[in-house]
């Protein structure tokens, strides 16, 4: 396993196609932005088992708004 760290706003990416973006930090928590092509489903691992991945969401950018949300 891969373990970097990163401040608020700096990103991680992932191949070409994929970002991993620290948007907020509250706490013990910690919120995370992804870009990623349509074809790429991104899912909590708890939902994992219980939520079949979206088949095609209306675009990148409202389905990584979406799983900011979850």
């Amino acid at each position: 396993m891969l373990v970097l760290s990163r401040k608020l706003n700096q990103e991680i990416r992932i191949g070409e196609n994929i970002v991993v973006r620290v948007i907020g930090i509250k706490g013990n928590q910690v919120r995370l932005g992804i870009v990623a092509p349509d074809e790429v489903p991104v899912l909590r691992e708890e939902l994992l088992t219980k939520v079949p991945a979206p088949a095609h969401p209306s675009n990148s950018e409202s389905r990584a708004m979406k799983c900011a949300r979850c």
